[in-house]
């Protein structure tokens, strides 16, 4: 009878002992993942290594460009060129990415403004039509012009449409001036005598990726658009 009392007991112990290690185990793999997450949540982009670059060294490449599907769009995009984090108006752009950025009005279903990425994103999903782009690369205090500029362009109406955004954009950095016209197929034109190509090429992105941007300045945040957004070609 003692022996079988004894037994019980060390298999109760038995049984305490691993439940406390998986209880242990489980505590600990929990307190991780919640340190991973507020980790990835608290992230900040790096610009250490942006901010400590000599003004004038090449960082991106900026393409203005134009395609005619309906009315036509005309937009910006900038591809890094720089080994780490960078500032393109209100995004942060990882190294050797790309971003787009143009305005619309009543194509988008967040309402007229500036948009980041939805060009990158509708090109590789849906193609375009009668395309153009032209390039040049621009320096770190380039880009930093550049990225003062957009943040103050949230902004869309008939004669401040895309084109005046992507010309303004364009011309802050280019000899190679391109005239705003109301139509975007009069950019493509400008684009193409200026010796652009045909051959426009964004890199892909993810819906995750859009944005809209809200307010203006300083001040001004990007928001993640809706998918309604991003179910259309560019017109």
């Amino acid at each position: 009878m003692k022996t079988k009392v004894k037994r019980m007991l060390a298999l109760c112990l038995a049984l305490l002992t691993i439940l406390s290690v998986q209880s242990f185990a489980a505590a600990a793999l929990a307190a991780d993942v919640a340190d991973g997450e507020t980790e990835s949540a608290s992230e900040v982009p790096d610009r250490s290594a942006f901010d400590a670059l000599p003004g004038d060294t090449v960082v991106a490449k900026l393409y203005i460009c134009s395609q005619q599907l309906g009315f036509g769009h005309s937009w910006i995009y900038i591809e890094s060129m720089f080994d780490g984090d960078m500032p393109v108006g209100c995004c942060n752009l990882k190294a050797f990415q790309g971003v787009s950025m143009g305005t619309f009005a009543v194509t988008r279903a967040d309402g007229p403004g500036l948009y980041y990425n939805v060009e990158a994103y509708c090109a590789n999903k849906w193609g375009l039509s009668s395309q153009a782009w032209l390039g040049t690369e621009i320096t770190k205090d380039q880009l930093v012009a550049v990225s003062n500029k957009i943040m103050f362009s949230n902004r869309w109406d008939f004669f401040r449409n895309c084109t005046f955004f992507a010309a303004g954009i364009w011309n802050t950095v280019s000899d190679k001036r391109i005239s705003a016209f109301i139509f975007p197929m009069f950019i493509k034109m400008q684009i193409l005598n200026r010796g652009g190509s045909r051959d426009v090429e964004m890199k892909p992105v993810e819906a995750s990726d859009c944005f809209k941007q809200k307010g203006n300045g300083t001040s001004a945040v990007i928001e993640q658009v809706s998918e309604r957004s991003l179910t259309s070609k560019l017109f």
